[in-house]
């Protein structure tokens, strides 16, 4: 800036005695501005702060979109997979088995959700395996039972790494003294911290293999988890993949 520049600013801000009430109001203008420019970025960056470390908790226990069997299986899930990973902007498509069961560990029980992964492939579809605070979730081998819990249900059970928990599914066992619900022991090899209580307290991982014997799909599952290129068009992509699936497969369809 030219010398000019600075007289006339300089001249403006240091005004006489006789003008001091106009320097005066300049002055809190100019301070007023900044507190208000000052406010709306703070605001501004702890919102978007927020929203990201909401959006990074959630999505690193749930997927982007699941397809699911209208019947509550997907039995040819492999064929199903096959043709997702296929579709423009699809990353990963992992199958999962889901459903509700009874905790018991000594005399402490809680309710909450199961889920049966493959270990190999979650990590493609979401970040839980950043949020293990014990444990891996390759510590999930078919036929061994292991568990993963979530760390709020594991306080709730006063269980911990090692420990055995005893799973009860909804369905029951008919049986001469009436129906008995099916029971299996686990054992605790790991243990996840999401920062969402809700997860924290209502899921546990067990291997697919394992869910599928102690919630009796056989072969089926309960459908597949996705994860997309870009999350916030996921509403609108997986209705798309689920259409080319039920074109190139035929079938009832989906829930999406």
């Amino acid at each position: 800036m030219s010398a000019y520049e600075w007289l006339i600013g300089t001249r403006y801000l240091r005004s006489t005695h006789r003008r001091g009430f106009v320097s005066f109001v300049a002055l809190m203008s100019v301070c007023g501005l900044m507190l208000g420019v000052a406010t709306l970025i703070v605001v501004l960056s702890v919102m978007n702060g927020f929203e990201r470390e909401l959006r990074n908790r959630i999505l690193a226990v749930t997927s982007h979109a699941t397809i699911a069997g209208l019947n509550g299986t997907l039995p040819d899930w492999r064929a199903v997979q096959a043709v997702v990973r296929r579709e423009s902007g699809v990353q990963a498509a992992v199958p999962y088995i889901e459903s509700q069961a009874m905790f018991a560990h000594g005399t402490a029980m809680a309710g909450a959700n199961v889920r049966g992964v493959l270990p190999e492939e979650e990590r493609t579809a979401t970040g839980l395996a950043q949020h293990l605070v014990a444990g891996r979730l390759e510590d999930l081998a078919g036929g061994s039972y292991g568990i993963i819990l979530g760390s709020a249900l594991a306080h709730e059970l006063h269980a911990g790494l090692g420990d055995t928990v005893v799973l009860i599914a909804p369905e029951g066992v008919a049986t001469p003294t009436g129906v008995v619900p099916r029971m299996r022991r686990f054992r605790v090899v790991g243990l996840f911290k999401s920062g969402m209580y809700e997860f924290d307290r209502g899921l546990a991982l067990v291997h697919l293999e394992d869910a599928a014997r102690l919630f009796r799909t056989g072969d089926g599952v309960t459908g597949l988890r996705l994860a997309f290129a870009d999350p916030l068009h996921a509403p609108t992509l997986v209705r798309k993949v689920a259409r080319s699936v039920s074109q190139q497969l035929g079938g009832p369809g989906f829930y999406v």
